[in-house]
């Protein structure tokens, strides 16, 4: 079994061109990637600390099935498939909901009348950045800062280390930041930087970011560490940048930004290194970050497109479905440009929506992450690619993308929709790619062809994203978790014609696995 888990991943090796780089720049590479591998060890304890003894026990062994068995822990983070909903394949020890993140007894219910009966606790117990743990009858709150004290201290010396090597000003700053926060837990004035130094050649991203660990309660954040070098694709992509006002009046629900001065960048980068959570099963192609509500409001986001990541995939999985579940005719309509700029003007979606919960055309108090809970990154996610969809049809439009690519992208998308089905339905990602494929067979803007394959009616997909898209992004603003998941439970199960054409791509690999090549540094 072990081996047959181990073929759902393509091994890649993520090669990078540091050749152009300043000798400073280069060592400062190599010392931001042995910070990471600081990260990976607060990750193995967010996640599975008992999966991270186990890989160190079957490290000491020579036997092919225990080297098998530890390089599938490791792509995984502990012993639970996350391909196929965290289903252990090692022991038969179901995995928290909230992982290593809150005691592995801890149910919601209970939580929630906790927090009710202890209004004093709160706001620490329900902190994004906090461990919840039992005390007798009480839960008490350990703030990350001192539950991975030591792992921090060493993540900072590298920063430190690679600030007095890095040539960019503005990056040096955000390096020096960054770890003074990351020990202290204060993060916003680095995260602020960061958003300065996006003209560095060289980049990291690095902090606890995303929630889609805690099935729990959807609000604790996990450590990551993407190491990137910049590539000179980011030109061409940042035309994207000066439509940002319209794509956001074309936003329905969305308040205006709080402050005239927010930044949104986009950049195009090669991973060097990607450590924690950003490495761990399926592995994302671009990041929007921070993901702090309040950075994003008032200064702005970086948005990360990963283009040696994004080749990976399409090469290996997303070009060879194509061939398998379109009809004849569409194949050729698949292309690597349409998977880039469709994943460009996701993350873009990302950084131009709402934080927080709209009431009466202003923002309210809460955030919308706080008010969907567990909910929150299924909704984000499928709504991020419908205004993806909207925006890619407003700007072709226009006239902005290159010609052909509407029809490029209407196919692209749903082949790559396709590819994140296979995540697992216990998956934000598949179950947002889920609900936007039940909506659109539904109205019948994929059909099944006469040679068995699908047919993508083009203006019917654009459509009928926009159509969806009012109703996801209204249903966010209001931060309206019933109707997140009456949503989520109508149209987030894999419709019978995807269920029917999936078969034929069972000897694709799933996802892709990073080869690092140290020597490049």
């Amino acid at each position: 079994m072990i081996e047959r888990l181990l073929r759902k991943y393509a091994p890649v090796r993520l090669d990078v061109d540091v050749a152009h780089l300043a000798e400073g720049d280069r060592r400062a590479l190599r010392l931001l990637a042995e910070s990471a591998a600081w990260i990976d060890r607060i990750y193995w304890k967010q996640r599975s600390e008992g999966g991270l003894r186990l890989r160190e026990r079957l490290g000491r062994s020579q036997k092919p099935m225990a080297r098998h068995l530890q390089r599938l822990l490791e792509i995984n983070f502990g012993p639970w498939d996350t391909l196929n909903d965290d289903r252990p394949f090692w022991g038969h020890r179901k995995r928290p909901l909230g992982g290593d993140l809150y005691p592995p007894d801890l149910g919601r219910d209970e939580l929630k009348l906790y927090v009710t009966r202890h209004p004093e606790q709160q706001q620490s117990i329900l902190s994004h950045t906090t461990l919840v743990r039992r005390q007798g009858d009480r839960l008490i709150a350990i703030p990350y800062q001192r539950a991975y004290a030591d792992e921090l201290s060493h993540v900072a010396a590298g920063l430190r280390a690679a600030a007095d090597a890095a040539t960019h000003a503005a990056f040096r700053a955000f390096l020096r930041a960054r770890a003074k926060d990351l020990v202290s837990g204060e993060l916003r004035e680095s995260d602020t930087l960061w958003i300065g130094a996006a003209e560095s050649p060289i980049d990291i991203a690095i902090g606890p970011y995303e929630v889609y660990d805690d099935a729990l309660m959807g609000l604790k954040t996990s450590y990551e560490a993407t190491v990137m070098v910049r590539h000179p694709l980011t030109e061409r992509i940042r035309r994207f940048e000066t439509v940002v006002p319209e794509l956001e009046r074309t936003l329905p629900g969305v308040v205006a930004p709080a402050s005239s001065k927010r930044r949104i960048a986009l950049g195009v980068y090669d991973v060097v290194v990607a450590a924690g959570m950003s490495a761990m099963g399926s592995k994302t192609v671009a990041a929007t970050l921070p993901n702090d509500e309040h950075v994003r409001t008032d200064i702005g986001s970086r948005l990360l497109l990963y283009r040696n990541v994004i080749t990976a995939k399409f090469q290996a999985i997303v070009r060879p479905m194509a061939e398998q579940v379109l009809s004849a005719n569409q194949r050729g309509l698949v292309s690597e440009d349409a998977f880039v700029f469709h994943t460009a003007l996701h993350e873009l979606a990302h950084a131009v929506s709402a934080c927080f919960v709209q009431n009466n055309g202003s923002a309210a108090d809460g955030t919308i992450n706080e008010a969907l809970r567990e909910r929150y990154a299924t909704i984000e996610e499928c709504r991020a690619d419908l205004m993806g969809l909207v925006f890619l049809d407003l700007l072709a439009r226009r006239g902005e993308l290159p010609a052909g690519m509407e029809a490029e992208a209407a196919v692209t998308f749903i082949v790559s929709s396709m590819r994140t089905l296979r995540f697992g339905a216990g998956d934000d990602y598949s179950r947002g790619a889920a609900i936007i494929l039940s909506h659109l067979l539904k109205r019948k803007s994929v059909v099944p062809g006469p040679d068995g394959g699908l047919v993508v009616d083009v203006g019917g997909v654009y459509a009928g994203g926009a159509e969806l898209a009012r109703t996801i992004q209204n249903v966010a603003s209001r931060g309206d978790y019933e109707a997140a998941g009456q949503l989520i439970a109508e149209l987030g199960g894999v419709p019978p014609a995807i269920q029917r054409a999936l078969p034929r791509v069972t000897d694709i690999p799933v996802d892709i696995d990073f080869v690092f090549d140290d020597e490049s540094l």
